[in-house]
Parts: structure tokens; C-alpha cells; sequence
């Protein structure tokens, strides 16, 4: 099946060079095919923004699963997911965006709450970056046009394009996407920099 969205469709809001792919002796430890695929031939965003990629990931050393997801896992007894074949792909805000290699679902770990499937795929994934970045000068003043904004507008928007792109991301309500929602809400002055403030306080 082809993937949600393509290299051309992403480089319209993200530049190319900040769109990260592998080569495949890097992904060759990754036994999803369609990850494999999507992280070679589309790529996702490095930028600051909403989406950080994994230095590791920009390095190309991909380290799946091993001692440290065990550690993840003894901190979430109650955690019903496997994360013996986790790889990190980077974070939005302080939380952890992670996919299983051999499923390729895509998961969250926030900082103050347990994992949580975040997409069903990479490339779904990447369709909500895309969307978030179109809208962008919705509900962020400083990229904004001459008409104004319309924060209420482009959360409404995104809620509805989310569920229908991928429905069961959008059933868990504490998911990270239900806090960027909220910020776009918010009418973002610095994109995700106040995010991560917010996370920071007690």
C-alpha cells in the first residue's frame, strides 16, 4: 500500500534539506518494509519546530530496542507494549516519538505519563506534521499573512483531517496531538518553544 503522503507533498512546507533520510545499510535493522521505505525515499522533518529528529537518526546509528527500552519498560509496569524493537525518531516538545521496527507503529512517551500509541504509521506521522505546518499560518502570529488568523479555524481543521487520516491516533485523550491541538488553539506566538515551557513547570 503507498504511503499516506510523498516526498513532493511534504517538500511544500519543509525544505528538503531539513527532510532526513536513510541509506540502506542504516536501515537495514528495521524489518518493517514500509518504514523502511518511507524513511528512505520520503523522510521525515528535522527543524525546530514541531517535530525534532533523534541525533542518532541524523547520525544514522540506529539503536533499537536493547538495555535502555528495557529500563523504559520496568519504569511502565502497566504498559501493555512490546519495546523490544523500539527505535527513537525524535520528539515533539519533550515528548518521545518512537516506532516499532518490526510493526511500525508509531508511539509517544510523555514526560510525565506512560506511552501511548501516538500514529498507526510513519508515513501518518508525517501527514499530521504536514497538516500542522499548512496551517501554521493559522495560529501562528509570526507567520501569519495580511488576513489575520484563525486559531479556533485551524484546530477544528486539523481535529478533523487527524481523525480521518487516522482515526485510531486520535482515541487516546491524553495523546500528544490533543496538547499541539491545544496550542494551535491557543494562537502560538513562537511555535513549539512555549510548549516546551509549559511542560517544564510543575
Amino acid at each position: 500500500m503507498s504511503p499516506l503522503i510523498d516526498r513532493i507533498t511534504m517538500e511544500s512546507v519543509f525544505p528538503a534539506d531539513e527532510l532526513v533520510t536513510l541509506d540502506d545499510r542504516a536501515l537495514a535493522a528495521i524489518a518493517h518494509e514500509p518504514t523502511r521505505a518511507f524513511l528512505r525515499e520520503i523522510g521525515l522533518p528535522d527543524q525546530v519546530g514541531w517535530f525534532e529528529a533523534d541525533h542518532w537518526l541524523l547520525d544514522g546509528d540506529l539503536r533499537i530496542g536493547g538495555d535502555a527500552w528495557q529500563a523504559v519498560a520496568r519504569r511502565h509496569p502497566n504498559c501493555p507494549f512490546d519495546m523490544s524493537a523500539w527505535l527513537t525518531l525524535g520528539g515533539i516538545a519533550l515528548d518521545d516519538v518512537i516506532v516499532d521496527t518490526d510493526t511500525g507503529v508509531v508511539y509517544s512517551i510523555p514526560e510525565n505519563g506512560p506511552p501511548h500509541l501516538l500514529n498507526t504509521g510513519i508515513d501518518t506521522l508525517a501527514y499530521f506534521l504536514h497538516a500542522l505546518e499548512e496551517e501554521r499560518p493559522e495560529y501562528d502570529a509570526e507567520a501569519g499573512t495580511d488576513e489575520g488568523v484563525d486559531p479556533e479555524g485551524a484546530e477544528r481543521r486539523l481535529l478533523c483531517r487527524m481523525r480521518r487520516a487516522d482515526a485510531v491516533a486520535m482515541e487516546h485523550p491524553e495523546s500528544t496531538w490533543f496538547s499541539v491541538l491545544r496550542y494551535v488553539r491557543n494562537l502560538l506566538q513562537n511555535g513549539i518553544t512555549e510548549l516546551v515551557e509549559q511542560e517544564k513547570r510543575p
